[in-house]
């Protein structure tokens, strides 16, 4: 859509509506996981106690973060991002754009 817009303006009002609907939607994207997930993984095994007291929780509340359930995580994340990105974004503009009209 950014490159479809002709203003600065134009790219940031088109860009703003599809990140918004993807993150309301709950949906993950790999690059973000691959700085979250191992952050979190640091977080949970190296924070102080004290971290933990001012947090009111402690590191073995989270049994399902671990290092292979991140792996997981973003190979099934960047697989779902291929193919939305390819195909749900390329038959969009396949629609918008290249189809014959009659």
């Amino acid at each position: 859509m950014t490159f479809a817009a002709r203003s600065v303006t134009d790219k940031i009002t088109v860009i703003v509506l599809p990140i918004a609907a993807f993150v309301a939607a709950g949906f993950e994207h790999s690059n973000a996981n691959l700085y979250l997930l191992p952050y979190a993984l640091a977080v949970k095994n190296l924070a102080n106690a004290e971290f933990w007291v001012a947090l009111g929780q402690d590191a073995s509340a989270y049994p399902a973060l671990n290092a292979v359930s991140s792996v997981r995580n973003i190979v099934v994340a960047t697989i779902g991002n291929l193919i939305g990105g390819s195909v749900l974004v390329g038959a969009v503009y396949w629609f918008v754009y290249l189809r014959r009209r009659h």
